[in-house]
């Protein structure tokens, strides 16, 4: 099973390419607001039917509504608009309120999905996620990995040679004119005698064969091109006619010196220009509305009004380049869209003037650039270069390249005019033209039917040009194609274009994979980086590749710049590579010069594969240039030479010194066996190579007879088995060690390649047992003796007899002369063994919490991917889910040193022994491992504290789990996360021990806020404090807390109903002292706690000034009866009275004027007062009974924040508090006036994103949605806006508490969780959730990474829900 999450529109945005196997479940989750008012609805191209419904003969399935929807405009919008039919598919609800889709991966080839809301009342389509394309293979089919395919172009072969290799790309098979690619008649046949040999060939040979499909053009002898007019010209794309007339003006060009003279007399500009006379000002009705005055045309830093104007007049002119003075203005289509920005008939004109000197510049820039291109190709070809051809009805353009612009730019129709421009390198065949299905219908059936019948008689197709074809075009061709074969393998050419256009190319085609090559690799790092596997990464699905050692459309070939050797060490690494394989026909015989699909004529030659033992033969001697022994400033040798006793020390050889590696001296002498003695001439001085074998006086060389290969064919051969894991590194610029190991490193090969020449010492990764394989390259450079119409190679030698390396333990000492490679069977790295025993079992640990969310000690920023949130493991997990290729940041930071390491252990002591083993790995195999291990660490850990599956459950629980380790010294955090901290998670004993501890330290009648030091500067901690009791007690049964802390609970309330009045001790430079000021009182007209002043802030939004601008006041002072502060205290009286009921409690009630008031009558008489207190009518004809002051109203149907604040404007401000009343003392709001209100509170204070509540209502004059220190705002300062714009998490929890209160079953689950959607996603990158975020979910960096606060809000209310969900169940 394949897992997908989409964002909260249904868009899935994965970076890179999907194959997933045949027969694999794709389940698709969608967590999004969105379904509160739509229906999501997942559609895609995979058929219950095999056949393509819209081919003839296939049985109509019946009408069905959403096919209708998906007509017209919006099927525009589908990412395949040649699909006529989209199956969808039916939602599940997922345990923690997701819509799941599970498509099973029955059809193979490319597929989509996308996502559509559809509106509820009417099942219009409301919106489109974005669409997501992956692809479906059965690797039982064709293992691609496994092969090696050689390009084979057709018409050189003589007799068919299938030897050596497991598959074979030919070039185009068709009627050709002038080149392999130039397709005069796309169903005929050359090579073989009809289609049916062609099928029985391919049967025999039980080979794997691809063919190229040319999309794009065709040759200009294609008799059926002048039957349709499929191609581009004056008539097609009118632009093309100022090309076309300098193309036939270019047919007078005799001579270099007439290129200029005709370029120029043709008057490129005349066609970049607008006839301002020709324009009927008469009829141009222009309102003179607002008119732009030129006031600021004199300064410089501001765009003047004039070439505003310029700019968007410029947005309205069309037809460049279509005729003389023929530019024209859409004067009908600019008065519609100008709207009140009107323009006067004098502004038009000056700016139509501006617009025709500015055009002239570019015409003249164009004819120069025309007549320099014109001149190089003259220079070099002696004409000039001609881009349109005469057909008998048309002309047609030629079909070619641009250097250096988007490959997915039409160069055609581009406004850069590259046909007129001449920057074209043009092939001498013809652009094809699809437009849409009507504008060429032939040319559209004709490539169906061609590529029909590749794909009907081959394995797979190479599509050659890929990005020259329309994208569309592309996939109505292909899924034609596998509709004939379900099995088609698809490579496509994507050169030239970036990372992200390829993966679109390949997701958009289900291409299986690009081509590639190493043709521009030129040491061993870019071979590295070219083809290392990323198999060990598991979450990385990058492209597959089809990669080449060389293609046959490069040039020169390796073998000319770059060398034999060199191209025998390329070969190798690429043959034990995990990569789908690919070479050219003759690459192998080290050929050195280009084989053109235009000009070659000649027949391949026969290759003799079989291993040969020679005994003449080329030997090379190497001297290598001892730098050490220089003194400073001394250059290299001029002149190197050697004697021998092979001719009797009579001839002098020169050697030559490597380009690439210019400290080795080489040459080559042909000798017989025997015992030879020699001595090397360096600037006339005789020297004896203290490396090289010798005896007392010269240097000395035994030449025994070797076996040899003379094709590099043998080292594709090798080992065909693929490795599990592939790991590969550059140790020198001609130095590449490849190791191949299965998973469990027993199996481990080493493979050592000599690019070039080279003495060095390497040391190796563990013990060597023996040398499996080994052999070198040595190269004479003769012609062999073929037929004359055959291709002539170079007499060369594979040895695998003559040993250039000494092996020690681990140490391998290397000698060669010449390019040279070693496969080396080494025993598995012990600390490997006990890495992947310990990956075996689950892991332990005492503080395996704090090893998950330890707060962040010391910042450390791991280059390119940022700071860590935390110096647990989730904080590197944060970084490794993110990685997509193995030249991600982590990796290359885990692999250059062991800092994060180092850090890890410094800070988790349980980590220790893993870490050190994963620190003396080598570092090819230390990010492999340690991603490996991390993973391993933190699965047993969740495992062991969550049975949860569901992500989202998984980790709230072990959020809550972490947070009963907090440092609880704040009395209102404390409290008010009592339930789902420490509740909710069984630690009812340590939750017991806090409320005793802050009840012992009451003062005033009220609970401390803080403990260091302690304040008690809070009016509602110690109503919250009694709330904790009521959970504990509900939770346990344990009534006893009751009577040990009744004097407590009873002097909280005697106090509040006498008045509390006191001046706090403690001195802060930001309060004020009327601030220090605590004062609570009881309202005698309505039974509310009043209190407080507008110089102190009581309640949680407890923000104080501490700015130059706005220090000592506070941001919400909220004085007067806070809504939730007085449902808060309902909500403690209504308990307290049961628990005197039950006689648990000993005080019926308070005492006031000498009188009892029992918790019932003072409960009931909240009630009765409450809602004419807080609630604003929709009717003003109701406000003198509600209290309500109509001049501050901003919004009506809503509940009051405050009642009787001093600030009377603070009371009718919309903000999230009301939430947490109704959460606490749902009885006391009328439902028809609360229901309203929660959906105001949605609609204005919940944005698409946002991770919680915003704390103020965005009309609000004081509002601000980012929270910011450094500004000169009164408003913002110094973080002075956190409660009047921010966006608080934990108030979500109490929204979505309100909604179960209120709806009850209402709430459907998948509803409850949808609210969620953003905090999933949030949890899925950061694993843990903030206090606070800026407007829409944006994070902020001052807020805290992880809030107690937030997360126990969140447990609450799932548990409200599951709990309301199991009373409905009963």
């Amino acid at each position: 099973m394949y897992t997908i999450y989409t964002s909260q529109n249904g868009s899935i945005a994965l970076n890179n390419c999907l194959t997933l196997p045949y027969d694999t479940i794709l389940r698709i989750i969608i967590c999004s607001r969105n379904i509160f008012s739509f229906t999501p609805l997942l559609i895609t191209n995979i058929q219950c039917a095999t056949r393509s419904p819209s081919k003839k003969g296939c049985q109509k399935k019946p009408q069905k509504g959403y096919k209708k929807i998906l007509r017209g405009e919006e099927e525009a919008q589908l990412p395949m608009p040649y699909y006529s039919v989209y199956e969808s598919h039916k939602w599940n609800i997922s345990n923690d309120g997701d819509y799941v889709f599970e498509i099973k991966c029955k059809q193979l080839g490319p597929c989509f999905l996308r996502i559509i809301w559809l509106s509820l009342d009417d099942r219009k389509i409301h919106e489109m996620g974005q669409a997501f394309n992956y692809l479906v293979w059965n690797p039982l089919m064709f293992n691609l990995k496994n092969f090696t395919v050689q390009t084979v172009l057709p018409n050189l072969v003589r007799k068919w040679d299938l030897d050596g290799f497991e598959a074979f790309h030919l070039c185009p098979i068709q009627e050709v004119s002038h080149s392999l690619y130039a397709i005069k008649d796309h169903f005929s046949i050359k090579y073989f005698q009809n289609y049916e040999d062609l099928h029985n060939f391919i049967q025999s040979s039980n080979k794997i064969f691809f063919v190229d499909v040319v999309l794009n053009h065709a040759s200009k002898e294609s008799e059926w091109l002048n039957e349709e007019e499929c191609v581009y010209n004056e008539r097609t794309v009118p632009q093309l006619t100022s090309a076309l007339e300098l193309d036939l003006a270019l047919k007078q060009v005799k001579e270099y010196d007439d290129i200029e003279k005709v370029i120029k007399s043709l008057k490129i500009e005349e066609y970049f220009l607008i006839d301002l006379q020709k324009i009927d000002w008469m009829n141009c009705q222009l309102e003179n509305g607002i008119v732009n005055i030129d006031e600021d045309d004199d300064n410089i830093f501001v765009e003047s009004n004039q070439e505003k104007n310029v700019k968007l007049i410029e947005q309205y002119l069309k037809n460049f380049g279509v005729s003389r003075y023929g530019v024209t203005l859409e004067f009908k289509r600019l008065l519609q869209e100008l709207g009140t920005h009107q323009l006067t008939i004098s502004q038009i004109k000056i700016a139509l003037k501006f617009i025709n000197e500015k055009q002239f510049k570019r015409a003249k820039q164009y004819e120069a650039e025309s007549i320099a291109n014109n001149q190089v190709h003259y220079k070099k070809y002696g004409c000039v270069q001609k881009y349109f051809f005469k057909l008998k009805n048309w002309y047609a353009a030629y079909n070619g390249y641009v250097d250096n612009i988007d490959p997915e730019e039409d160069f055609v129709t581009s406004q850069n005019f590259h046909y007129l421009r001449h920057t074209i390198n043009k092939w001498s065949v013809i652009k094809l033209r699809y437009g849409s299905k009507r504008d060429t219908p032939l040319l559209l059936n004709r490539m169906k039917e061609y590529i029909c019948q590749m794909a009907r008689y081959f394995h797979g197709i190479r599509l050659d040009n890929c990005h020259g074809t329309p994208l569309a075009i592309s996939q109505y061709l292909l899924k034609h194609a596998r509709i004939e074969n379900p099995q088609l393998i698809v490579f496509a050419e994507l050169f030239g274009c970036s990372y992200q256009q390829k993966i679109k190319y390949m997701s958009r085609l289900g291409l299986n994979g690009q081509v590639d090559e190493l043709f521009y690799c030129r040491n061993a790092s870019s071979i590295v980086n070219k083809l290392q596997s990323c198999s060990f990464v598991q979450q990385i699905s990058a492209p597959q590749r089809l990669v080449y050692d060389q293609s046959h459309d490069n040039q020169p070939p390796l073998v000319q710049s770059q060398g034999p050797g060199y191209l025998m060490s390329l070969v190798t690494a690429l043959s034990f590579s995990n990569q789908f394989k690919g070479t050219t026909k003759l690459v192998d015989e080290f050929y050195d010069q280009y084989v053109s699909c235009v000009h070659e004529k000649r027949f391949y030659p026969l290759v003799n594969l079989q291993l040969q033992e020679l005994h003449r033969r080329p030997i090379t001697f190497m001297w290598k240039h001892n730098v050490s022994n220089l003194h400073q400033g001394e250059a290299l040798p001029n002149i190197v030479k050697l004697k021998g006793s092979f001719d009797n020390w009579e001839k002098e050889y020169f050697l030559k010194n490597d380009n690439e590696n210019p400290k080795y001296f080489t040459c080559q002498i042909e000798l017989s066996p025997g015992v030879y003695e020699y001595k090397y001439i360096i600037d006339n001085v005789w020297t004896i190579d203290e490396n090289q074998q010798k005896n007392q006086m010269n240097n000395i060389i035994e030449i025994k007879p070797i076996q040899a290969y003379k094709s590099l064919t043998f080292i594709r051969q090798l080992f065909k088995n693929q490795s599990s894991h592939i790991y590969m590194e550059s140790i020198h610029e001609q130095l590449l060690i490849i190791t191949r190991c299965q998973e469990d490193h027993l199996l481990n090969q080493t493979i050592v390649i000599c690019l070039r020449p080279i003495v060095r010492k390497i040391k190796l990764h563990s013990k060597i047992l023996n040398i499996q394989y080994q052999y070198s390259l040595q190269f004479c450079g003769k012609e062999t003796d073929n037929l004359e119409n055959e291709i002539k190679v170079k007499q060369h030698y594979i040895d695998i007899t003559t040993q250039y390396a000494k092996i020690n333990e681990n140490t391998v000492s290397i000698n060669t002369p010449t390019s040279y490679v070693m496969i080396l069977q080494c025993e598995p790295l012990e600390v490997i063994q006990e890495l992947n025993q310990f990956l075996l079992t689950p892991f332990q640990c005492a503080d395996d919490l704090n090893l998950l969310y330890q707060p962040l000690i010391n910042h450390y920023e791991v280059p390119g991917c940022g700071l860590l949130y935390y110096t647990g493991l989730y904080g590197v997990m944060r970084f490794i889910n993110k990685i997509e290729t193995l030249q991600d940041p982590f990796i290359k930071h885990i692999r250059e040193g062991d800092w994060l390491i180092e850090y890890l252990s410094e800070h988790h002591v349980c980590l220790v022994p893993i870490l050190t083993k994963i620190k003396s790995l080598p570092k090819i195999f230390k990010p492999h491992y340690f991603i490996k291990c991390i993973k391993h660490i933190v699965q047993s850990i969740e495992d062991k504290l969550t049975q949860h599956r569901e992500f989202f459950f998984k980790q709230i629980d072990i959020l809550s789990t972490y947070f009963t380790l907090y440092d609880f010294n704040k009395g209102r955090e404390t409290f008010m996360s009592f339930k789902g901290i420490l509740i909710l998670t069984n630690k009812a004993i340590e939750g017991k021990a806090l409320i005793f501890k802050y009840g012992n330290l009451m003062q005033h009648g009220l609970i401390p806020n803080s403990l260091k030091p302690l304040r008690y500067n809070t009016r509602d901690t110690c109503f919250w404090w009694i709330k904790a009791i009521r959970d504990y007690v509900t939770y346990t049964e344990d009534y006893s807390i009751i009577s040990q802390l009744q004097e407590q609970i009873q002097s909280i309330f005697q106090s509040h109903a006498t008045g509390i009045k006191f001046k706090e001790l403690y001195v802060n430079d930001d309060t004020d002292k009327e601030g220090l000021v605590v004062e609570l009182n009881l309202d005698s007209e309505t039974g509310f706690i009043m209190g407080g002043n507008y110089k102190n802030c009581l309640t949680w939004m407890d923000k104080m000034g501490s700015g130059t601008l706005n220090k000592s006041y506070p941001a919400a002072s909220r004085d007067g009866a806070p809504i939730e502060c007085t449902a808060l205290l309902k909500a403690c009286l209504d308990f307290i009275g049961k628990m005197n009921q039950l006689n648990k409690y000993t005080y019926p009630g308070i005492k006031l004027l000498n009188r009892l008031v029992t918790w019932r009558a003072w409960s009931d008489f909240i009630c009765q007062h409450f809602e004419k207190s807080y609630y604003i009518p929709v009717d003003p004809t109701y406000y003198n009974e509600y209290q309500v002051i109509e001049k501050y109203v901003r919004r009506k149907g809503i509940y009051r924040d405050i009642f009787k604040c001093s600030k009377p404007r603070s009371e009718y401000q919309l903000r999230p508090n009301s939430c947490i009343a109704i959460a606490l003392a749902p009885e006391l709001f009328q439902k028809n006036h609360v229901i309203h209100h929660l959906a105001l509170i949605e609609s204005n204070l919940i944005n698409l994103n946002s991770l919680g509540l915003s704390t103020l209502d965005p009309i609000a004059s004081e509002y601000s949605g980012k929270y910011i220190q450094l500004t000169d705002r009164f408003n913002a300062q110094d973080g002075f806006s956190i409660h009047n714009g921010s966006e608080f998490v934990f108030l979500l929890g109490y929204y979505l508490k309100a909604l179960l209160k209120i709806h009850k079953q209402d709430i459907k689950k998948e509803i409850f969780y949808a609210y969620l959607a953003p905090i999933k996603q949030h949890l899925k990158e950061f694993y843990s959730l903030p206090d606070f975020t800026d407007q829409n979910g944006h994070l902020s960096e001052f807020a805290q990474k992880s809030s107690i606060l937030s997360v126990a809000l969140l447990k609450e209310a799932i548990f409200d829900l599951e709990e309301f969900s199991q009373k409905i169940l009963k």
